[in-house]
């Protein structure tokens, strides 16, 4: 005979099981959370250049094509824009959190394949976490991208700060999905670092294949949700621009 303590339990495991089908359905239903209708266009160029952000940029009431995106049971990053150090710059803060603010984007890799910018880490992460693991997995500062390739497949990957002992150049791979790292360590903390990566190689080296690959998304991507710590960075003349060719 089932007791009531065992139905009760059955109950409980059967709703959750209901919630979470209910919630998977819904995530396959929105689709790609950062596909606007709005995207970033070469149009946008201005002297060369395309600048991810603008003076008039309101976290409160984003302009269009751009997505805060932000994770179940997960606090947001706090992302502003702000005057420090005699430039305009985005700020980011976390506290045991972690969100995604990203810029649908629609560029051809062979137009504009330069990504440059200039960043700050005002306070590193603080934590004995293994950053190779997927617990320690958290950074100050990185760049979410995303490609898409002309058949339409998609390849992600991260541009990051590195906490512990990745230098620039190195690559951090956890299940597969790789960081790129721009710079990082506590030496390199609290001065402002001018970073250039070449995405067009990034997509190649994730394993990027197909002729005419895209841009589709550019997001700012601070967090601290896994080890629980706070950290505090800033972006700046965040841009893209075309690769220079040698004759």
């Amino acid at each position: 005979m089932i007791s009531k303590r065992t139905k009760k339990i059955s109950i409980f495991i059967g709703g959750l099981v209901l919630a979470v089908a209910a919630f998977t359905v819904y995530q396959i239903r929105q689709g790609n959370p950062f596909d606007t209708g709005a995207p970033l266009l070469a149009s946008a160029a201005v002297d060369g250049k395309i600048q991810l952000v603008d003076d008039g940029f309101d976290i409160d009431d984003l302009p269009k094509g751009w997505v805060h995106r932000t994770f179940f049971n997960v606090t947001p990053t706090d992302y502003k824009l702000v005057d420090v150090d005699d430039r305009r710059a985005m700020h980011c803060s976390t506290d045991n959190s972690g969100s995604i603010l990203g810029r649908d984007v629609d560029i051809k890799l062979s137009d504009f394949s330069q990504l440059k910018w200039q960043w700050k880490i005002e306070k590193a992460l603080n934590s004995e976490l293994d950053e190779d693991s997927k617990d320690g997995d958290d950074h100050p500062a990185r760049f979410f991208v995303m490609f898409k390739s002309a058949d339409g497949s998609r390849k992600v990957a991260e541009i990051i700060w590195s906490n512990q002992k990745y230098q620039a150049g190195d690559y951090k791979i956890i299940n597969g999905f790789h960081h790129l790292v721009a710079n990082g360590l506590d030496e390199n903390v609290g001065v402002w670092h001018e970073q250039s990566v070449d995405l067009e190689a990034l997509y190649k080296r994730i394993g990027g294949v197909g002729g005419d690959p895209s841009l589709g998304l550019l997001g700012f991507f601070c967090d601290s949700d896994n080890t629980g710590g706070s950290t505090s960075a800033y972006f700046s003349d965040v841009r893209l621009e075309a690769k220079i060719q040698n004759n």
